[in-house]
């Protein structure tokens, strides 16, 4: 009787593993390129967060966007704010200001900014260079 509940443990327990794994593997695949989050901000009441990630593209892959302009300045204002406010503990805090505006000052540049993605005070906004392949995603939630 052990035995046979170890087997059906065991033949679930594979089941459930490769069905993980054929879930998962269509959200990388189709991706043009890796994120790696490199700050996550300590969770508040209701959830609110602000995390930076850095985008990698995968090959010579464009990401869709507009050129940096007023607008642009106007909305990053605000996520380059609330880095300042967690900048003792953002790693690399210089490097990674320095790399945003040399991003800013890049021709082929562009970003995209979006507001109430998922829910009210939702906020993201994405700079990326092609040519360099490399770029950053601000998410901020409140």
């Amino acid at each position: 009787m052990k035995n046979k509940k170890n087997i059906y443990f065991l033949i679930f327990t594979i089941i459930l593993g490769v069905s993980l794994i054929v879930l998962e593997k269509p959200y990388h695949i189709d991706k043009p390129y890796y994120t790696k989050r490199i700050f996550k901000s300590e969770r508040a009441f209701g959830d609110d967060y602000f995390d930076i990630y850095e985008i990698k593209s995968k090959k010579d892959e464009k990401i869709d966007g507009k050129s940096i302009d007023d607008n642009y300045y106007k909305e990053v204002k605000r996520f380059k704010t609330m880095m300042s406010t967690y900048e003792s503990e953002i790693d690399n805090y210089n490097d990674l200001c320095d790399s945003i505006d040399s991003l800013e000052k890049k021709p082929n540049t562009v970003y995209s900014f979006e507001k109430n993605i998922d829910k009210h005070g939702h906020r993201t906004m994405y700079i990326f260079n092609s040519d360099l392949g490399i770029g950053y995603i601000f998410d901020f939630q409140i």
